[in-house]
């Protein structure tokens, strides 16, 4: 039987956790096993479930206080009420592309100042015992306002940004042109909506793909994309064509019915580029998985509405939330 325990503090900030509803709060989980729930209060009392022994890990909370954070921060993370544990938050962490060096935090920075920007030119003010400067700096994986000034003059110095008044106390800062052409070069994978698919394109699995795989990721509100020799220039090699298509996509399906290497393949690159990898298999087929994808977790389906009620359940939950 599932049990749900209130956390009286969150171990992220140490603030203690409101208790709403004044009792046992009745969550929807498929889940056995206890569980502790606290609201996020940095960010509007955000719920958030755990296994309890992840809430009880208080040195890894410490230790990545900064990357769940900027997965909070940037809502990378269930939206529904999903009890997370410690393998579904390393995996969140290791495939969203957090900034770890100074120039990756830097264009971070710039980033969010274009995205944010309605012109070229347009000045916001930083002050490091401001609200807002808080946010910039969760939201692009910043550890303190040492780093956050040291990475702003920084930017500075390379003509990236622009100061209005260098003098006044209140610091406002522009994206120059440089800037804006920087920021629009990076081509955050958060802002694409395309899914890459790999998959055996024996004439079996492309019926499943047309009948269930498409429709469930079309449904999804993304746009699926698909590689094979009908789907590529002259000019154009197929491997070519299948890199420039994952690093084009949000996300990747990787499809191991069949075990094609080229499937293998495919996952890995699509991972080691920081990706989010969806796996999946038919059931009659899993237990011939390689043994380098059995530490991920599979969607394991019996037929394409199987698989399709279950892919976009997890885009639902990996992927948007």
């Amino acid at each position: 039987m599932k049990q749900i325990f209130h956390a009286e503090v969150c171990p992220l900030t140490g603030k203690k956790s409101s208790k709403k509803d004044h009792g046992f709060m009745d969550f929807d989980l498929e889940y056995s096993g206890e569980a502790s729930y606290w609201y996020f209060t940095d960010l509007e009392d955000k719920l958030l479930i755990v296994s309890k022994e992840l809430y009880n890990d208080k040195p890894y909370w410490t230790k990545n206080r900064r990357e769940i954070e900027y997965l909070l921060y940037n809502e990378i993370w269930p939206k529904k009420n999903t009890v997370v544990y410690q393998s579904v938050l390393e995996a969140l962490i290791t495939s969203s592309n957090i900034p770890v060096t100074p120039l990756e935090k830097i264009d971070e920075i710039l980033y969010y100042l274009k995205k944010h920007s309605n012109y070229l030119g347009e000045y916001f003010l930083i002050r490091e015992d401001w609200d807002y400067s808080y946010k910039i700096m969760k939201k692009t994986g910043i550890a303190n306002n040492q780093e956050f000034t040291t990475l702003i003059k920084e930017a500075l110095e390379k003509n990236w940004i622009i100061e209005e008044d260098e003098n006044s106390a209140d610091v406002k800062i522009a994206l120059t042109l440089d800037g804006w052409e920087r920021a629009s070069n990076i081509g955050k994978i958060s802002d694409s909506d395309i899914c890459f698919i790999a998959m055996s394109f024996d004439s079996e699995m492309f019926q499943v793909y047309n009948d269930w795989i498409e429709p469930a990721i079309s449904e999804s509100k993304f746009k699926p994309y698909i590689v094979t020799d009908q789907h590529t220039n002259s000019d154009v090699t197929i491997n070519d064509a299948i890199l420039a298509g994952i690093k084009k996509a949000k996300f990747t399906i990787a499809d191991f019915t069949h075990h094609k290497a080229g499937v293998y393949f495919e996952a890995g690159y699509a991972l080691g580029r920081g990706q989010k990898v969806i796996y999946t298999c038919r059931e009659d087929h899993i237990g011939t998985a390689h043994f380098d994808t059995r530490n991920y977790q599979h969607i394991v389906w019996k037929d394409g509405a199987d698989l399709k009620k279950k892919l976009m359940d997890k885009i639902e939950v990996f992927i948007k939330g």
